[in-house]
């Protein structure tokens, strides 16, 4: 009886080990494809909605450790934000927040600082950012 757990347990761990090496080129295909779609316009004036920024370099590489800042200012006089850093393919899905006027920073290391007025209405898409080297 013990022969047969330890070989149900080589067995576990052989199939386990397989699985965990199934190709992560898919895996970080499916996650950046998530991603570039979890923006959302807002349904309202003053309404929720959630900003994808990506960011690239002059050209057109994806820039990796953009801190991208979204700041609104909604219903007169109501101030919300909303913060991320870019990962390797230059995305930073940002926080859901009131959408009113909206200002977004960018800052980088090796990167001039970037300020972008963004409407609210076009966050159904991902707003795509040039970084300019300093």
């Amino acid at each position: 009886m013990r022969k047969l757990f330890i070989a149900a347990l080589i067995i576990a761990a052989t199939f386990s080990l397989g699985l965990a090496q199934q190709d992560s080129t898919a895996t970080t295909t499916q996650d950046t494809d998530a991603a570039l779609k979890m923006g959302h316009a807002p349904a309202h004036t003053d309404g929720i909605g959630r900003a994808v920024v990506v960011v690239n370099d002059e050209a057109g590489n994806p820039v990796k450790g953009v801190y991208a800042h979204l700041e609104s200012l909604w219903g007169g006089d109501n101030f919300c934000e909303s913060w991320n850093w870019t990962n390797d393919k230059g995305i930073a899905p940002l926080n859901p927040l009131h959408m009113g006027k909206l200002k977004l920073k960018l800052k980088a290391k090796g990167y001039r600082t970037q300020e972008v007025t963004v409407d609210p209405s076009t966050l159904g898409e991902p707003v795509h950012v040039t970084m300019r080297k300093k």
